[in-house]
């Protein structure tokens, strides 16, 4: 069984295991949740930064 969290695949046993995992992860915070895909996370910031940058770029503070 395979259910998407977080824009990543995840794999489970039966149904009830995936039932267990849905509600420990409606339950988690969102930096727990964020944390399930690191590499979504890591690129979120990475983006963010960017566009940060540029602002200051096109602002002419850099």
């Amino acid at each position: 069984m395979t259910e998407r969290f977080a824009l990543k695949t995840k794999y489970f046993n039966d149904e009830k295991n995936l039932e267990a995992f849905r509600e420990e992860y409606a339950d988690m915070p969102f930096r727990e949740k964020a944390m399930e895909n690191k590499l979504l996370a890591g690129g979120s910031v990475a983006a963010a930064l960017l566009v940060v940058i540029g602002l200051f770029v096109v602002g002419g503070a850099i």
